[in-house]
């Protein structure tokens, strides 16, 4: 019983693969390329583990797996699978954020008006990343809300007492 970190990278692959520069590196063989496009996804998929783990309680412990073999110590569902990948992306656009900063700090703007026109891609960029962000908080909310194995919702149990004179 153990799922390969293999799972949540393919989810990650699939809404990356359209960027060369994640899978193409210089003087690298197809085979290591992939090694180090995975290398990099191990770091992204630790970080999701993290946010998830800090926005929520989930029934497992997803720090439950051994790096050596890049797997987890047990069974994710389909849905966490999706949701690793999601949340993998993110930190993936989230290094790009970063970037923007840095031109934005380095450069003036007439400089980022010869390389190309700026305002607008920096701000469609911006707004998909707050959008992928609000999903990303979406899709963890609803998975906190159900039990992971049988997809039913939580109930919430209120706890009324009393205080007795003693």
């Amino acid at each position: 019983m153990s799922t390969s970190f293999e799972l949540p990278y393919i989810v990650f692959f699939k809404k990356i693969e359209q960027d060369p520069d994640f899978f193409n590196y210089f003087n690298l063989s197809s085979d290591e390329a992939l090694g180090l496009a995975k290398e990099r996804a191990c770091g992204y998929l630790k970080d999701s583990i993290s946010k998830l783990t800090l926005s929520c309680t989930p029934d497992v412990s997803f720090y439950d797996f051994d790096d050596t073999l890049a797997e987890f110590n047990f069974d994710l569902t389909s849905s966490e699978i999706t949701l690793l990948g999601s949340l993998m992306f993110e930190f993936y656009l989230e290094r790009d954020i970063a970037k923007l900063r840095v031109y934005r700090e380095n450069l003036t703007a007439q400089d980022l008006k010869q390389i190309h026109s700026p305002a607008n891609e920096r701000k469609t960029f911006v707004d998909m990343f707050t959008k992928v962000q609000t999903d990303n908080d979406k899709k963890i909310r609803a998975y906190a809300s159900r039990n992971r194995l049988t997809g039913a919702r939580k109930k919430i149990i209120h706890s009324l007492y009393q205080e007795s004179d003693v």
